[in-house]
């Protein structure tokens, strides 16, 4: 088994839950690195099984891809398709101001 293989897969699994999901993404976000965000989403829609989302979402397999590659630059409706797909949904709150 190659190095990391089972980290990679345990991770992929825990993927699936939407709360373990959320935390992951919301982690990615809060890292401020788009390029960063734009591959824990790339795992979360690999794990979840990117021809189920293609299908939930009605977005070809192939943009899809070409989407979550480091290239993509998903618009705003289509990230809140494949979040959608995913069981999680995309929500804003007040930031909280340092005392």
């Amino acid at each position: 088994m190659a190095r990391g293989t089972k980290f990679q897969t345990d991770l992929a699994k825990k993927l699936t839950d939407p709360d373990f999901a959320a935390h992951f993404l919301a982690a990615a976000i809060a890292e401020g690195d788009e390029e960063f965000l734009n591959e824990a989403l790339a795992k979360v829609i690999k794990a979840h099984g990117a021809t189920r989302v293609s299908a939930d979402t009605g977005i070809a397999r192939q943009a899809l891809y070409k989407m979550i590659s480091g290239e993509g630059n998903p618009s705003f409706r289509n990230v809140n398709k494949l979040l959608e797909a995913v069981g999680l949904e995309l929500t804003i709150k007040s930031k909280k101001r340092a005392s």
